[in-house]
């Protein structure tokens, strides 16, 4: 092979990354689709869904769970960027993992100091199961990033075979 042959490039075929490319197709569709809700349908989310007392869903109320939704959508679709195997993307998912999971355990932790020590607003039981529906997830991308490093693929450059 003449050393001007031009390199292929791609993700590393001896790594298995459809798992990862999966998880974030899938929580990316949710995360857009969860934030949507949250932007067009901010009264019926804090009224059916958390349970708050209609005198409590207040023009404030309604503008931060737009404000949420939007925040939710932009994540959605950001997450969705690292779908493709792109080298930014495949050298790039562990650091979006291990950024998602830290926000995460940030964010169980202050909605659930929220259900046990404030009073009014969202009720305790739906602050708490707020802070549950994150358990799998938390739990997804701790086995994922310490049991299965493998599956994040690695990026190579390959030479072109003559």
């Amino acid at each position: 092979m003449s050393p001007h042959t031009p390199s292929l490039q791609g993700a590393d075929p001896s790594t298995s990354g459809n798992v990862i490319r999966s998880a974030f197709a899938f929580e990316s569709a949710i995360t857009v689709a969860a934030g949507s809700y949250f932007l067009f349908f901010p009264r019926h989310y804090l009224g059916r869904m958390l349970g708050t007392a209609a005198t409590q869903i207040t023009t404030t109320a309604v503008q931060m769970t737009q404000q949420y939704g939007a925040a939710n959508i932009f994540v959605g679709g950001a997450v969705g960027l690292y779908v493709s195997n792109s080298r930014a993307a495949v050298e790039s998912r562990k650091t979006v993992y291990r950024y998602i999971l830290g926000w995460e355990l940030l964010f169980v932790p202050v909605v659930v100091c929220q259900a046990l020590m404030m009073e009014g607003g969202i009720p305790k039981s739906s602050l708490l199961a707020t802070a549950g529906q994150f358990v799998p997830f938390i739990a997804w991308r701790a086995f994922a990033l310490l049991c299965k490093p493998e599956w994040f693929e690695s990026y190579q450059d390959r030479k072109k075979a003559e």
